[in-house]
């Protein structure tokens, strides 16, 4: 099934949603239930929404900050960070939560165990600050989906699917719900200065990677995986890609394409476009067929943050990746990227997009990685005439 070509705002979304349910003290079982019996008739009224329940503000999009891999169990100063940077969105690229790691082991999840750890961060300080300021959009990766490598086969995707989007406050009945995956988009902002956020879902649908002929990394710098070139494989599956097609074609200003995982850079062996090299031409392929001008490429997975540039697209495409905002690793960096624009950062980090619409002769958008701290790590602007082909 192919979603709406045009996606709905974000600000009526938000005001149809019953729930927030990232800013609710309650258990999340709790919360679930009454939602079931205010969907019964059982009740007139479900869990009061959080008084604080934020909103995108009126007028154009200028600040969209983004992130991926969180510890729920542990300290999140990161968020603080972000709140103080005013964004107008954030945007959570997956891992938001370790559903099958406990910080020693892996384990096989159940339904009621996702939803205790989902219950985990919803009563974290430092998330429910967040959310009380800033409104939030996601997608998963892997941790969250509730497999370390777990693709379409994952027998619990459907249940795990719906838990996602009970806590991130879905509509009951939305047209997300009922179409396998997370994927979303999102038309922000007036004409002539629209933002268009893209989320992929890269995990719902991913076909069987190919294990590397090598022992598994070089002090973990390297994933374990090589490039799958069957034809027959897919990341994104049929009804994806269908969407992502119309999607492109909706004309806006400039579009944030997000991935948990990285698109350009594809030497690492993680989880990874480059583990399927045809969907990560075809992407490149369809960007140019489509005439999508304004793309700018956001992902997270690999634990620190760094810019990737590559010119197979129509024009120059930006992979910004920002990762860790708990933790880091200082081994992946190691790992060959020939895309690399900036960076390595290694240490606790989120993304900023920064969006000039004022600026002489072309808006401006700034890509910044900053730091717990508040510090820009390093940052990299690009004119809007340049993300579009040449004439």
């Amino acid at each position: 099934m192919v979603r709406r070509p045009a996606p709905s705002a974000l600000e009526r979304k938000m005001a149809e949603r019953p729930l927030r349910m990232a800013r609710t003290s309650l258990p999340l079982a709790t919360v679930l239930l009454a939602c079931a019996a205010c969907r019964g008739g059982g009740v007139e009224q479900a869990v009061p929404l959080d008084e604080h329940t934020a909103v995108v503000p009126d007028g154009a999009i200028t600040r969209i900050a983004f992130g991926s891999c969180a510890f729920q169990w542990a300290e999140q100063p990161i968020f603080r960070a972000v709140v103080a940077a005013e964004p107008d969105l954030y945007l959570s690229l997956g891992d938001a939560i370790y559903g099958d790691f406990d910080g020693k082991t892996t384990f096989d999840v159940t339904p009621e165990s996702l939803r205790a750890e989902w219950q985990k961060l919803a009563d974290h300080p430092d998330w429910q600050g967040l959310t009380a300021q800033v409104p939030v959009m996601a997608t998963w990766d892997n941790h969250d989906y509730g497999h370390h490598s777990a693709g379409e086969e994952f027998p619990l995707k459907s249940e795990s699917q719906q838990i996602f989007l009970d806590f991130f406050g879905e509509p009951e009945g939305s047209e997300r719900r009922r179409t396998p995956g997370v994927y979303d988009a999102e038309v922000l902002g007036p004409e002539g200065r629209r933002v268009q956020v893209i989320l992929l879902d890269t995990r719902t649908f991913k076909g069987p990677p190919k294990l590397a002929e090598r022992s598994e990394g070089a002090k973990g710098s390297l994933g374990k995986y090589a490039p799958n070139d069957d034809p027959g494989v897919t990341l994104l599956g049929d009804a994806q890609w269908a969407w992502l097609e119309e999607q492109l074609r909706v004309p806006v200003e400039v579009r944030l394409v997000a991935s948990s995982g990285q698109v350009v850079a594809d030497e690492k062996g993680m989880d990874e476009w480059g583990n399927y090299p045809r969907e990560r031409q075809r992407l490149f392929h369809l960007i140019a067929e489509t005439n999508a001008t304004g793309v700018v490429l956001l992902s997270g997975n690999v634990h620190f943050a760094e810019l990737s540039k590559t010119d197979d697209g129509p024009y120059p495409l930006y992979d910004f990746t920002s990762s860790g905002l708990t933790h880091v690793n200082e081994e992946y960096p190691k790992a060959p990227n020939r895309y690399r624009a900036a960076g390595p950062f290694v240490d606790l980090n989120f993304g900023l997009v920064e969006i000039d619409w004022d600026a002489k002769p072309s808006p401006l958008v700034t890509m910044r990685v900053v730091g717990v701290d508040g510090r820009t790590a390093f940052e990299e602007a690009v004119t809007m005439d340049v993300l579009k082909p040449e004439r």
